[in-house]
């Protein structure tokens, strides 16, 4: 689980596996590369693809999101990734 304060964003980064997430609270901006944005409302949900490269940010109320995801024992889940 995620807590994210009002306006919080989450720099530009990719995972090596997939994510599955629900925004149990608020609302959260996605923005992935070579995708429109999108805006998920509590009680909405999203998904994101293995190494696509991706914001969060969350609306001005914050947000709490859900997520589970795919990683690979031993090995870094989330990369930064330099504009």
């Amino acid at each position: 689980m995620s807590e994210f304060p009002p306006d919080a964003e989450k720099p530009r980064h990719m995972a090596t596996g997939p994510e599955v997430c629900y925004a149990a609270r608020g609302e959260i901006i996605l923005r992935v590369q070579g995708q429109l944005m999108k805006m998920i409302r509590a009680g909405g949900s999203f998904q994101i693809a293995a190494n696509a490269i991706h914001v969060t940010k969350a609306g001005p109320a914050g947000a709490t999101v859900i997520a589970t995801w795919v990683s690979t024992p031993g090995k870094p889940f989330n990369a930064s990734v330099p504009q």
